[in-house]
């Protein structure tokens, strides 16, 4: 029920582990806008697509699965007969989420800082795809260059026009058209898109175009095409120029490397894995490229107990910094948790006992409301950190006991859990900084 990127993904998800899916018959519950959105006249993925909820919630399935983030489609989940959910459903109030990775999704909500994972990889781990797909590598003879135009705040306008008579005057065999003037259901294999990161240009390199991605800074996953042959290049923040963009450009077009000494950062997919792929930077990196790093090592392990191995880049002053202030509050983070878990272990004692001292628990309990508050108040202020503050927060928020020793047995365990998880990116982010030779 989301947005009109995250259904796209969706099907092509399908469509590509359509072999892990073609014993199910499957009904997909769609936003209406989004699906006028992506429609491009072409053939269906799949048949059971639907915006009708009426007509769902008169069906019966053997599982129903939330891919959305949006809270209205939590109450539909929950009214939707199925014999096992996946993904959040609203029910007596309480919001479920039953499984890790829907938790994961959801942590997207608050504007995290990159992508971690592409959200095709995301979907399928949701289902329980275990399965590596490898699309087609092949040299491409670009016949067409698509253009994109981009934020003039990054890209003045008349750098881009510039950029078009460069590339017009290195190639004139080569038709320079708008991304609007293509035709959807054409071949678009012979086309190389020059632009920003839209749905209009993940639909056309999802359907064979290749992409140059412009963007002002690193991000991730977001609105990329899950695809090797791509590349994303970020101007870190600084204003992207037609004559140094150029070079990129003309070795995609040959078939040769990043050119040496290129001034802005390029990634690229590399290979995929069974839980899903990463970003590799090809060249020098934006300040939060060692960051995403670690997050993609904690979140393989948490999500998966997979373990990525990625050379540790060496980083400039800029990248130093961030990591040496994101431990900081690290640290500090995971010492606010030794008090928390010591106050969980108190009330579990106390709820043990035959004669539990209330005053003790409401003592212990109010310290742990007050450690919820500024760990809620560093997530909203520290971007990088604030993935896995709200995803143990959401899993401490699937507390099923029915008694206080219950209750307090399962607060131990995610407590504990999350207190190990910020100890491991700590020791990720102090392992990088040690590589370069900073001590914090």
């Amino acid at each position: 029920m989301d947005e009109a990127y995250f259904l796209f993904e969706t099907l092509v998800m399908l469509d590509r582990y359509r072999d892990s899916f073609k014993t199910f018959d499957i009904t997909l519950l769609v936003n209406p806008n989004a699906h006028s959105q992506i429609k491009d006249g072409s053939e269906p993925i799949i048949a059971g697509i639907t915006t009708n909820i009426e007509q769902v919630l008169a069906n019966e399935f053997d599982v129903s699965v939330n891919l959305s983030m949006t809270e209205t489609s939590w109450p539909i989940h929950n009214q939707i007969i199925s014999a096992q959910k996946l993904g959040p459903y609203l029910k007596d109030g309480q919001l479920h989420v039953p499984d890790a990775w829907s938790s994961f999704l959801l942590t997207l909500k608050a504007r995290a800082p990159f992508l971690t994972f592409h959200i095709q990889d995301i979907y399928k781990n949701i289902l329980g795809v275990k399965r590596v797909s490898f699309p087609l590598k092949e040299a491409k003879n670009y016949q067409q260059i698509v253009i994109g135009f981009c934020n003039t705040n990054s890209f003045a306008a008349t750098e881009q026009e510039k950029l078009i008579n460069l590339i017009h005057a290195q190639y004139p065999y080569l038709k320079i058209r708008d991304i609007s003037e293509i035709d959807p259901v054409s071949n678009l294999s012979q086309i190389l898109y020059i632009g920003p990161a839209t749905i209009s240009a993940l639909k056309l390199c999802e359907d064979g175009a290749t992409g140059i991605f412009l963007s002002s800074q690193f991000q991730g996953f977001n609105l990329l095409p899950f695809n090797e042959g791509h590349l994303v290049v970020s101007s870190r923040n600084n204003q992207l120029l037609a004559e140094k963009l150029l070079p990129l450009i003309t070795n995609q077009i040959q078939h040769k490397e990043i050119p040496a000494n290129f001034p802005y950062s390029v990634y690229q997919i590399d290979e995929e894995n069974l839980f899903g792929s990463y970003l590799k930077s090809l060249n020098t990196s934006d300040d939060s490229y060692p960051i995403y790093q670690s997050h993609v090592v904690l979140w393989n392990f948490i999500l998966n107990l997979f373990d990525i191995h990625l050379e540790i880049i060496e980083c400039n002053s800029a990248q130093i910094n961030v990591l040496k202030t994101q431990a900081e509050v690290l640290a500090k983070l995971i010492r606010l948790y030794d008090f928390a878990m010591s106050s969980v272990d108190n009330i579990h004692n106390e709820a043990k006992s035959t004669s539990a001292d209330l005053d003790k628990i409401q003592g212990h309990s109010k310290n742990l409301q007050d450690i919820e508050s500024i760990s809620d108040k560093i997530s909203q202020s520290h971007s990088f950190l604030r993935p896995i503050l709200d995803y143990y927060r959401i899993r401490r928020g699937q507390n099923s006991g029915n008694t206080l020793l219950e209750q307090a047995q399962h607060s131990f365990l995610n407590y504990s859990e999350e207190h190990q998880a910020m100890k491991a990116m700590l020791e990720l982010f102090t392992v990088t900084l040690r590589k370069n030779e900073v001590s914090i």
